[in-house]
């Protein structure tokens, strides 16, 4: 029992990771220190995810969910963020305006993920009575090909604000913003919709947090730009050197996978 508690001691003896974002999906308002970077590395493994621009359902496998932050200055974080390779294992298939363009072949089809480049911006620190305070925007690239089913080809841009409070061991993260999705089926056109994310996040540990998180987009949205909602919970834990999470998946709406399982590591760094 000794040698099982001083293991454990040596996984736990860390920093804080209050700095860590996965496996959030809304965004802190605090911005990464300056001079710092944090590398993020993951996997997501999706039950039922529906490419309705391409008619395509299936089993989805995210390999290698990829995330740079850099500490650009005092209140400023640059982003680049994206997924490596997207497998889908199809299991159905539905008449869709984007069938004629499929080029694949079997039941399974892969692709390159989306990429997104993004700046936070802190305008408030948090302080008594206060929350802090942030802006982010950024632009998501069209890296998916629709001939592979699994992309729109259309850029993307968004921008929220991000407000973020400690309350004792808990953090509350709430992201209101706008984005600005290209309708693929409409050539030239776009569709706005209401973003939204809260998160809270529980210290049980100094190393150790539960969190909880609900995302999604809300509009008039059209075929390929739908809305979209979905609940993550799961752990963040600080042990050798790395930061680990994990985190169960589950979809609010048709539109969003069904169920599954995230989990990634993470380092944070000076690079200067």
């Amino acid at each position: 029992m000794k040698y099982l508690v001083a293991f454990l001691l040596l996984l736990l003896h860390s920093v804080p990771i209050f700095a860590q974002q996965r496996p959030l999906v809304t965004e802190r308002a605090e911005t990464l220190e300056q001079g710092h970077i944090l590398l993020d590395v993951g996997a997501e493994f999706l039950q039922d995810a529906a490419f309705p621009f391409s008619g395509l359902e299936g089993d989805l496998t995210r390999a290698g969910v990829l995330g740079v932050r850099i500490g650009a200055a005092d209140n400023v974080e640059i982003q680049f963020v994206g997924i490596v390779q997207n497998i889908l294992n199809v299991e159905n298939r539905h008449p869709a305006p984007n069938t004629p363009r499929l080029e694949f072949s079997g039941n399974s089809t892969s692709d390159v993920g989306d990429f997104t480049l993004a700046t936070k911006v802190r305008l408030k620190a948090e302080e008594p009575g206060w929350p802090t305070l942030a802006f982010r925007f950024g632009l998501q690239l069209p890296n998916a090909s629709n001939e592979n089913g699994l992309g729109n080809d259309e850029t993307n841009v968004f921008g929220s604000v991000l407000v973020q409070k400690r309350l004792g061991k808990l953090q509350i993260l709430t992201d209101l913003g706008l984005a600005i999705l290209g309708n693929p089926v409409v050539p030239g056109s776009q569709d706005d919709l209401f973003t939204y994310g809260l998160a809270l996040i529980y210290s049980l540990h100094p190393q150790v947090n539960l969190v909880v998180d609900a995302a999604g987009r809300a509009g008039p949205g059209d075929i390929g730009t739908e809305e979209q909602s979905t609940l993550r919970l799961g752990t963040q834990i600080q042990a050798v050197g790395l930061r680990w999470d994990v985190a169960a998946f589950i979809g609010l709406r048709d539109t969003a996978p069904s169920s599954g399982v995230v989990l990634g590591i993470s380092k944070e760094f000076e690079w200067r």
